[in-house]
């Protein structure tokens, strides 16, 4: 082997500046060794602070360089994880987290071994739309490059976080999780139809419009769809008005295949990951300080089982694609492009052409999500040392502090002071109710239930519950010769399923409706009211309360009357127009003197009781109370019996109702 491969030229022999005597912060001195990676790796998973993981290998070795930032980098890798596969992105809120019963909105994104990561989390005061405006705002501050915005952003059918994710993430592509308006729909019909084989075949004829592959198809399937269901109108409009007319772009495979989506149809991925995060938490009576430990745990075990998979590549989804070859060809309709298109990888006619003319797979034509084998290098190579120089902004500063008046100076002077000195905050835990003194003791819960993080179930599982018992009871008939005595027995034992509570027997709807509501009100129901759903239906219900026509609720909606003049009656009201509490429950309260109460569950709301802020409070409140059940994004009226109990005063009423009505 010859030696005179390889040259050096001088360019200055001589060296400009002194010798560095210190190595601390060389990126060479300062790189772990093996021994010390396993300690660092120990005792992050055993959620050791990373000044403590500095200083313990200090200790171990004087001769140790490692500077803080290397240890930082050694532990958090969210941010290039995010930046180096930031293609499709899953979206959904969680439950039962932490005592105060804030919903957990959790993100999640994949690698090119498609091993599921974490984004990012934020816990919420409620789900509306400012809400998730921050915190995807938040995530869209991360992004360090136009080329790193998502391309798919997928969530369930929630209305505010498709709205936020539409405002901030203008150029992605938002996809609805196909499985929850599956589902949905499908117990829609279970409960308005009553034969079994009808379910069965709109729920298929339901799904064959979901799939369809072109605009098209889609069109002559919906005429077929329409005709199917002209029996059932009520059915037909709660699809339509649900699904096609609104969301058939997020969900139709005519519109959503058209995006680079890798396979993602469904929120599994996210929903899988509130599983992970809740083997950590083990019980949801932990503060806010607790869940953030064990998503630190969570991270760092994920990040080792993330860097451990790379090596794996799409070869596999390539050598699937090649399989179709001999039955596509070079004929581009036959193929569909799909994989091309959804996945950026090539497709079976690409891959034909590429054989006949003998050509390789070139390294562009597969996208660089699926080239990327660590996380750690981002696009561009090597290690980039992002100029993060804030002269500029320094100087805006100290030109803004010459200009403002004191309160601003303040403002600005502690919003540095948060920045020169971390470890200080400003955050302080959610205000929790205080117990007063001598309170009545509440019953000692059912071991694991009152701190469960499992879920509560959807609406749809227990539609399909209830029919499922049902069923189960016909299938097993009397053998009485008589076949009226038979239908009867029947049906005496699928009325016994349904549950009793005091004189009122509940249908199916508000079975669902009662597990929305607290357990310990439920002896105190005496019928629950359903009104329609067209986004008008809190102020309906209110009509229904006070005028016993839910039709008349054009007063009602005048509250807010510089958004909700126009339009009433004639279209399905935009989420910006609902009727919401707590602003809206003091506010009818006073205009019919009357207690309005709220009932729901945590995640949808809370179960408070509103008084006028004028006049004088009614002898007693039950008589003249006016109770609603929040379900989610929808209200029913609730009556309630004379007598009852009602929940705990909304904790603004003190603070703004007049003097005297606090005697």
């Amino acid at each position: 082997m010859g030696y005179d491969i390889w040259h050096m030229t001088m360019v200055n022999g001589i060296h400009n500046h002194e010798l560095d005597m210190e190595l601390e912060g060389h990126l060479v001195a300062g790189r772990l060794k093996p021994e010390e990676t396993l300690l660092v790796n120990e005792m992050t998973k055993n959620l050791v602070p990373p000044r403590n993981i500095l200083s313990t290998l200090k200790e171990r070795d004087l001769e140790n360089t490692m500077s803080s930032k290397q240890c930082y980098n050694a532990r958090y890798r969210s941010l290039s994880l995010f930046n180096s596969f930031p293609t499709v992105l899953v979206m959904d809120s969680t439950y039962k987290t932490n005592k105060y019963n804030m919903p957990l909105f959790e993100i999640v994104g994949f690698t090119s071994t498609e091993r599921t990561y974490n984004v990012g989390f934020a816990w919420l005061t409620n789900e509306k739309e400012d809400n998730f405006i921050w915190a995807l705002q938040q995530l869209r501050s991360l992004v360090r490059n136009e080329g790193s915005l998502p391309k798919v952003i997928l969530t369930d059918r929630d209305t505010a976080l498709m709205n936020s994710v539409c405002q901030v993430f203008p150029t992605s592509a938002a996809m609805v999780c196909r499985v929850h308006v599956q589902k949905n729909v499908g117990s829609k019909i279970n409960e308005l139809l009553k034969k079994e084989i009808v379910w069965a075949n709109l729920e298929k004829a339901f799904m064959h419009l979901l799939y369809s592959d072109t605009v098209d198809v889609y069109g002559d399937r919906l005429m077929e769809f329409r005709e199917l269901c002209k029996k059932w109108p009520r059915l037909l409009r709660y699809i339509e008005e649900t699904v096609l007319d609104t969301d058939k772009k997020k969900v139709v495979c005519a519109w959503v295949d058209k995006h680079m989506h890798m396979g993602n149809y469904t929120t599994n991925r996210v929903e899988s990951a509130h599983g992970v995060l809740k083997k950590s938490l083990e019980d949801s009576s932990g503060d806010l300080v607790k869940g953030w430990e064990a998503i630190h745990h969570m991270l760092g075990l994920q990040f080792t089982e993330v860097q451990s998979q790379f090596g794996q590549t799409a070869l596999d989804y390539i050598y699937q694609e090649a399989k179709r070859v001999d039955n596509v060809g070079m004929d581009s309709k036959k193929c569909g492009c799909l994989m091309r298109v959804n996945y950026g990888l090539p497709c079976a006619c690409l891959i034909a052409k590429k054989l006949r003319h003998n050509q390789p797979i070139r390294l562009d034509e597969v996208y660089i999500h699926w080239k990327r084998m660590c996380f750690n290098v981002e696009e561009g190579g090597g290690d980039v040392q992002e100029d993060y120089s804030c002269t500029e902004k320094w100087e805006a500063i100290k030109e803004r502090l010459k200009t403002s008046d004191e309160g601003m100076k303040n403002e600005i002077r502690n919003q540095l002071r948060l920045i020169a000195y971390p470890e200080s905050t400003s955050l302080k835990p959610p205000v929790q109710d205080v117990k007063s003194k001598g309170a009545k003791k509440k019953k000692a819960a059912v071991r694991g239930k009152k701190n469960t993080t499992t879920r509560d179930k959807s609406w749809w599982e227990h539609v399909n519950a209830y029919f499922a018992e049902t069923q189960s009871s016909q299938s097993n008939p009397s053998k009485s010769s008589d076949s009226n005595a038979s239908f009867s027995q029947a049906s005496s034992s699928t009325m016994s399923k349904a549950p009793v509570i005091g004189n009122f027997t509940p249908t199916l709807s508000q079975i669902v409706e009662l597990d929305h509501m607290p357990k310990c009100m439920h002896p105190f129901i005496e019928d629950i009211v359903d009104v329609e759903g067209d986004g008008y239906c809190g102020f309906r219900a209110i009509a229904l309360a006070t005028k016993n026509n839910e039709a008349d609720f054009e007063l009602e909606a005048l509250f807010r009357a510089s958004r909700q003049r126009t339009s009433l009656r004639k279209t399905v009201a935009p989420q910006d127009k609902w009727f919401t509490f707590p602003d809206m429950g003091h506010i009818v309260a006073t205009i019919f003197e009357r207690v309005v109460v709220q009932l729901s569950k945590h995640g949808v709301g809370a179960c408070e009781t509103f008084f006028p802020l004028r006049g004088y409070p009614p002898p007693n409140p039950s008589s003249k109370v006016i109770c609603l059940d929040a379900l989610p994004n929808h209200f029913v009226l609730v009556k309630l019996k004379e007598g009852c109990p009602i929940p705990k005063t909304n904790a603004q009423w003190k603070r703004h109702a007049a003097e005297h009505t606090k005697d």
